[in-house]
Parts: C-alpha cells; sequence; structure tokens
C-alpha cells in the first residue's frame, strides 16, 4: 500500500523541484536574470563584507573540489564560475528528496571601486571560498577624532 502511494507521489517530485527554481528565479532575478548565464543551474550563496581595509567575499561551495572553481575580476566585477559533480545515481533506490544542486554555477558580484585589483587574495577552506580584496591606500578610511574647542 505505501509502495503503491509512494509511485503516486513521483510524479509531483519534478513539478515541486521545478517551482522551487522557478520562486528562486523571480526572487533572486526578477528582471529576467540580466547577467545570468542561463546555461548555469545553481548559484552559490555568497557573502560580501566590507571593512575599514577591505572587501571580502566567502562563497558557499560545499563539495566542490577547489581545482572546479575559478573566479576572475574584470573592471568593476567579480566573476566566479564552477561546478559541483553529482554522485552516481545508484540503481534500486528510491529517492525521497533531491535538493541539492549539481552541475555547472556562475556568480557575477559587483564590486565598489575602492577594490585595489593588484593584491586580491583567495583561500578555500572547508566548502568556503574567501576571496580577500583590499582597498586602494588613497581610499582607506581615515579615523579622526573629534574635539570641540575649548574657546
Amino acid at each position: 500500500m505505501a509502495e503503491e502511494q509512494m509511485q503516486g507521489v513521483r510524479p509531483f517530485l519534478e513539478v515541486q523541484q521545478e517551482v522551487r527554481r522557478l520562486f528562486q528565479e523571480l526572487v533572486h532575478q526578477p528582471w529576467g536574470g540580466q547577467g545570468q548565464n542561463r546555461d548555469a543551474s545553481w548559484q552559490p550563496c555568497c557573502d560580501m563584507v566590507e571593512t575599514d581595509d577591505a572587501v571580502v567575499v566567502d562563497v558557499e561551495l560545499p563539495g566542490v573540489k577547489p581545482d572546479d572553481v575559478y573566479w576572475k575580476v574584470e573592471g568593476d566585477v567579480l566573476y566566479i564560475t564552477g561546478e559541483r559533480r553529482a554522485m552516481a545515481v545508484r540503481q534500486g533506490r528510491n529517492y525521497h528528496y533531491l535538493e541539492q544542486h549539481y552541475g555547472r554555477f556562475e556568480r557575477q558580484l559587483r564590486l565598489p571601486r575602492t577594490v585595489d585589483r593588484n593584491t586580491i587574495q583567495a583561500e578555500f577552506d572547508s566548502g568556503i571560498l574567501s576571496i580577500t580584496l583590499p582597498k586602494q591606500r588613497d581610499h582607506l578610511s581615515v579615523q579622526s577624532s573629534v574635539r570641540k574647542d575649548a574657546s
């Protein structure tokens, strides 16, 4: 009986995944995904944080090998591309959820003009790609103390 119910649910799994994909596209790319490669099948999550000295971009890439990730800066845009390879589908298994994304990915992040493109550093550790983009010296913020005039 349970097996018959599961057989009836399986066709809806693909519909559910497509609805989820369309919703993500609507939320993250409401104007048709401008600047996005249509061949990319998923986008890893990114954090971009600005400090006094640098802009730091952290990209979640669990299951991605360092050799399968590429990044470059052109103009004011940081391009991150790569691929997460799927494990082989095993015969004789009934998958109830398939929520992990596999295949090519691409992210394009607009950078502040203050970034020094000659001193960028990147490291990949525990599934996180961390790219540090130092600021140009003439754009570093200068802290000053404010004092009242004793007049």
